[in-house]
């Protein structure tokens, strides 16, 4: 190595140039040259076949080069650098869910309480009772503190001493709605048990959990618990997905009388969402979902390419198409039929 002027470092290769005054050669960085010649060529047959890879590197007693070349998947820049932005925010998604995936209560299984249905049954608050408690999601939590709506003669008394975990969705509060098995709902339903779930957690105090749906006998959960992670996991995933659905596409303010149809228009603040642009009424509409009417943005660039030079907004998206007899740069559509 050679030091330049004002402190800068500068290599020098002209050993590798066979220049003058390099008699010898400079056999140290040929061999580093050669050795990361090797490791590019493979880490890119590791990116090729990675199974593969793993399979053959195991075989010849490498398997040191797999478990590095996923570190680096895993914790390159370089390599993030290279994902398409689908499989970059996937990533992210994942790693965001890995870390949010609710767990099992925290209480330890060995000191759970497991209450069965008969022994849940007893405390209703009546008199005579030993407590007040309900069940939500498998979970049993003291409700003494809300003897007013949970107690005898309190407009939730029929929640307590069980687990009518769909009623609180349904609002079927008849003895066949409750019930605790909670499959079939909607994405709505499922957010709102998971809000339930957070409210119970945070104002009662959980005491153990419930031998049926979502444990069994020794206090592990059952795979109806499984599957509720999952449901909820969907859910949020339909409410991310509409709620980005919304902010491209702004629902309608919306008026009908039975004499004139429809009047569709569009201000700056519609459908719950405040932006700086009023828009044009379009029929909005994708595979399996009921249409329904949007504010389509009318300027600028198409919201799914912001660098292309079109100044159409999203008038131009397949899933939006003009209301019969409205004009199609009109802010307002009126005397709709079908909407």
């Amino acid at each position: 190595m050679k030091k330049g002027n004002l402190g800068s470092i500068r290599l020098d290769t002209s050993c590798l140039q066979g220049q003058a005054g390099a008699a010898g050669g400079c056999p140290v960085e040929k061999l580093l040259y050669v050795l990361f010649g090797i490791i590019a060529i493979l880490y890119a047959v590791h990116l090729t076949d990675k199974e593969g890879f793993e399979k053959v590197s195991l075989q010849y007693n490498a398997g040191f080069l797999s478990t590095m070349f996923t570190f680096i998947d895993n914790y390159s820049p370089f390599h993030e650098a290279l994902e398409s932005d689908e499989e970059l925010l996937e990533k992210l998604k994942s790693q965001q869910h890995q870390q949010s995936t609710p767990e099992p209560p925290k209480a330890e299984t060995s000191k759970r309480r497991v209450f069965s249905e008969a022994e849940l049954r007893r405390y209703d608050g009546s008199p005579g009772s030993p407590g007040l408690m309900l069940a939500l999601l498998g979970v049993v939590y003291d409700v003494a503190r809300g003897k007013e709506y949970y107690g005898p003669g309190g407009g939730y008394s029929f929640f307590a001493g069980r687990d009518a975990s769909r009623a609180y969705v349904t609002g079927k509060f008849e003895e066949e709605g409750l019930v605790s098995n909670v499959d079939g709902l909607s994405s709505a339903d499922y957010l709102g048990l998971e809000e339930w779930s957070s409210f119970y957690t945070k104002d009662y105090v959980m005491v153990g959990v419930l031998d049926g749906m979502f444990y069994d006998g020794m206090g592990e959960v059952t795979q109806h618990w499984r599957d509720l992670q999952g449901w909820i996991e969907e859910a949020h995933k339909d409410k991310d997905k509409n709620d980005v659905e919304k902010q491209m596409f702004p629902p309608c303010n919306v008026e009908w009388t039975q004499a004139e149809g429809s009047r569709l228009w569009c201000t700056k603040k519609s459908g719950g969402i405040t932006r700086d642009w009023v828009g044009v009424p379009r029929k909005l509409f994708y595979p399996g979902q009921q249409p329904r009417c949007a504010c389509v943005r009318d300027n600028g660039a198409p919201s799914t390419d912001p660098a292309a030079k079109l100044n159409r907004g999203d008038l131009d998206s397949p899933h939006v198409k003009e209301y019969p007899g409205c004009k199609s740069n009109s802010w307002e559509c009126r005397g709709v039929k079908d909407n």
